[in-house]
């Protein structure tokens, strides 16, 4: 779970790293990275969250959908290298459902970072890891307009 004291960037880092276990259960089980089912019911149940922490729905869903974006990112460039290289793949996948659980925790408190900031845009923080350098940059997508 997210620790309860996280910044909202160390939040997103998280969510990202997540990413790579998700694509890990996926790739094992032979689902693809898409979930439209999953990601519409995520979308509705976050604008109904945003409404109990003050934050305007619209922005609310822009950044969980920025959050997906960059989840999928993540997720189909380890499908394709696991494609390309059979030797690296994942020997097995953590459990779907645990991930999704924690996934959803982090939401709440993305949400609860992100009604606590101020309107001024946002800029993803620089990671050493360069693969997640454009995942990251997705994340922050909303962030990164005025949000008056």
């Amino acid at each position: 779970m997210a620790e309860p004291d996280a910044s909202l960037p160390e939040l997103v880092l998280r969510r990202l790293a997540i990413s790579e276990q998700v694509a890990a259960a996926k790739f094992g089980a032979g689902r693809p990275v898409d979930d439209p089912v999953r990601e519409q019911r995520e979308l509705a149940r976050v604008r109904t969250l945003a409404r109990e922490v003050g934050l305007d729905p619209d922005l609310a869903a822009g950044f969980l959908a920025d959050q997906i974006a960059a989840s999928k990112q993540v997720q189909r460039r380890l499908f394709a290298h696991w494609t390309e290289h059979p030797g690296d793949r994942p020997a097995g996948g953590p459990d779907l459902s645990v991930l999704r659980a924690e996934l959803d925790g982090l939401t709440v408190a993305l949400l609860d970072r992100l009604a606590e900031t101020g309107p001024e845009p946002l800029v993803p923080p620089e990671t050493p890891d360069a693969l997640n350098q454009d995942p990251l940059r997705t994340a922050y997508r909303t962030l990164g307009q005025r949000r008056s």
